[in-house]
């Protein structure tokens, strides 16, 4: 097996700022090797190598560079062994670092001189988008009906899928069984029932571009081949055409139904006229055996691909559009883009190649699997998925940059597909495994599909015992869930009641110092009125005392005075006033003292209550402080406890919708038992 070059360049012996250019770097390497036959004299297939202005003119088989793609220019592809015939014919073969240093000048544009300016890329621009609703068929998706739930064939373990192909416009996909065709619905992975491939082994199928159709192609190794085709919405075999004396390893239904392209050991391209179900032409092209068969869309070509690595585009009668010539090993697989305007190719070299049917040119070639590149399938949204030896699969956009990559499945990948809508991939690898995969997730297959699917009641029997684990299953993770939300109800629980019991202590707080701010402002206005009533006091009990002496010293005076005294009369008038005056006085002061008594009465039934509101407070505040403490600590625990709680309740859910799809499938294939 020949080791590829690598698409970077190594390291040469050159400075990486200098530019690459023919007469310092690319005239030496094709003077060695290239002019003794590509000369002005001899010019072999019309070829001269010894000038720069003779390459850019390339020979009889046309350009041999394309400025700024080398991995296209066959100068490169033939002197790297991508591309026959290999070159040179005679001597040593260009080394690894000169045939690197021929592709990297092509890439740098064709620069003749340190002077000269690059060129620019000449060939033609290829519209990449498409639309993917394109020859959608009226009336509903084309999906078969209720088949025999019995499988065709039962065999002691699962065979080798040789081929995969899904529906364009349903959700169906069909692969190869033992002696017969299996069809699943690529979206519930529900086996749908099977066709049978009535004579030896099928070795290839496809789906007519309307989805209504499916054809298949195989037999027996060295005694006999046919193809048949279906019609997929009713189950019934419409066409058995070949007749081969080996096993058709490949073929291709022209979408107006007329016509059968097949190929295998014998080498032979047959035409098939199905209106009359006889060969109509036999094609002595491929030197080697025919391996991969496809149909152009738009019904005008058919290509076909050999073990020696050659290609061919037909039109409908089988004379030949273009011989396509890159693949330096076998051809595994073909398929046309959805509109006809491009091919898609692998091979055992590993490479995925897409060519421009128009001008039967290479536009594009990836390095897609070391080891080989064994099947491909190309999307109606333009997208292409790829598998290989290196057990991976890979997915490119319709620009051809890749998009994901399937990596680490268990064998080699023997056949790959996308569904219709594009959101499964499905591969079956060399141990007869089918995984399905969801296009967001390449790390884990969704499921495996039986390629081996055992009879009804073997099935009814398996899911229901599926079915009574699973129920105990989801029966012992409801009480470990019930047991896990009672803990969490009951820490919600506590933090409400916490909660509740903070609040209220919060709002006790707040009266309570609300009624102290109030009972200080009293104390305050008690100060200030005593204070007030201590000069009304002093003056009053002075006026007493005042008033009481002066009382004494009239009576005095009366008692001394004469009977017949004048003046008598008027001492007793005063006297009257005197005694009036000091009576107020003593009443003003008794009045004065009992207010003064009743402030103070009051001041010390307000410090009371100053010193209860006090130790309430001091108690409060600590009820508060303890329970915030607690609140924190619950709150701290519910995150943990909710996050416990979230992954059972995630499998819990996962697993009774498990039961509930177990039940489903009993339901479905009961009602299918005869």
């Amino acid at each position: 097996m020949k080791i590829l070059p690598l698409l970077l360049i190594p390291a040469l012996s050159i400075s990486g700022a200098e530019k690459i250019t023919y007469q310092n770097h690319i005239f030496p390497i094709l003077e060695q090797s290239c002019l003794n036959c590509h000369n002005p004299d001899k010019m072999k297939g019309d070829l001269d190598l010894s000038s720069y202005p003779a390459v850019l003119a390339g020979g009889s088989g046309g350009k041999v560079v394309i400025p700024g793609d080398g991995a296209s220019s066959k100068l490169y592809s033939v002197t790297c062994g991508l591309e026959e015939p290999e070159m040179p014919p005679k001597g040593d073969p260009i080394d690894r670092e000169s045939s690197d240093l021929l592709r990297a000048w092509i890439d740098g544009g064709l620069l003749e001189s340190k002077n000269s300016t690059a060129k620019k890329l000449t060939r033609p621009k290829f519209d990449l988008t498409i639309d993917p609703n394109a020859g959608k068929p009226n009336g509903p998706p084309p999906m078969p009906p209720a088949l025999l739930a019995e499988p065709n064939f039962l065999s002691k373990g699962p065979g080798l899928v040789k081929a995969m192909a899904s529906s364009p416009w349903a959700p169906l996909l069909a692969f190869t069984g033992q002696k017969q065709i299996l069809l699943y619905h690529s979206e519930t992975f529900r086996f749908l029932g099977s066709l049978p491939f009535s004579k030896g082994q099928p070795e290839d199928l496809t789906f007519h571009p309307s989805g209504k159709y499916l054809l298949a192609c195989g037999g027996i190794a060295g005694r006999s081949g046919q193809v048949q085709i279906w019609d997929i919405t009713s189950g019934k075999e419409l066409l058995v055409a070949g007749r081969e004396f080996d096993s058709i390893l490949a073929s291709a239904l022209s979408p107006d139904l007329t016509r059968i392209a097949l190929g295998g050991p014998s080498r032979l391209l047959k035409i098939w006229n199905t209106s009359a179900n006889k060969e109509s032409a036999a094609i002595k092209k491929h030197s080697d055996w025919i391996t991969a068969m496809a149909a152009s869309p738009n019904g005008k070509f058919f290509a076909s691909g050999d073990r020696n690595g050659g290609i061919h585009v037909w039109d409908p009668d089988g004379n030949e559009v273009h011989s396509l010539r890159s693949h330096s090993e076998g051809i595994t697989d073909l398929a046309f883009r959805s509109d006809s305007k491009l091919l898609a190719s692998t091979g055992d070299d590993g490479q995925l190649i897409i060519w421009s049917i128009k001008s039967g040119s290479a536009i594009k070639k990836i390095n897609a699997h070391n080891g080989g590149a064994t099947s491909l399938h190309y999307h109606r949204d333009g997208r292409i998925i790829t598998g290989g030896r290196d057990r991976s699969v890979k997915v490119f956009k319709a620009n051809f940059n890749q998009e994901k990559s399937f990596s680490n499945l268990p064998e080699i990948v023997t056949a790959v597909s996308l569904s219709q809508s594009g959101k499964q991939v499905f591969a079956s690898t060399y141990n007869g495994q089918v995984l399905a995969y969801d296009f967001s997730n390449n790390k884990t297959p969704l499921t495996t599909l039986d390629s081996n699917p055992p009879p009804l009641q073997e099935r009814l029997r398996s899911l229901k015992e599926q079915l009574a684990n699973q129920t105990q299953q989801v029966l012992q993770m409801s009480s470990a869930f019930e047991k896990q939300s009672s803990d969490l109800l009951e820490i919600q629980t506590r933090i409400q009641a916490t909660r509740n019991a903070l609040q209220h202590n919060e709002k006790q707080l707040q009266a309570i110092n609300a009624q102290q701010k109030k009972e200080k402002q009293r104390l305050r206005e008690i100060q200030t009125e005593k204070k007030a009533l201590v000069q009304p006091f002093n003056l009053a009990r002075k006026t007493k005392t005042t008033t009481a002496q002066k009382v004494k010293n009239l009576e005095k005076k009366i008692r001394l005075s004469p009977k017949d005294d004048k003046g008598k009369k008027q001492l007793t008038t005063q006297l009257t006033q005197t005694k009036k005056e000091r009576n107020q006085a003593e009443a003003k002061e008794n009045k004065l003292v009992e207010q003064r008594h009743k402030l103070e009465k009051e001041r010390n039934k307000l410090k009371a209550s100053s010193q209860l509101n006090n130790q309430r407070r001091l108690e409060i505040s600590e009820l508060i402080q303890s329970g915030r403490k607690s609140l924190k600590e619950l709150e701290g625990k519910l995150p943990s406890q909710q996050k416990q709680l979230a992954h059972p309740k995630k499998k819990l859910q996962k697993e009774k919708n498990l039961e509930q799809k177990l039940k489903a499938e009993i339901t479905y294939w009961e009602k299918m038992t005869p």
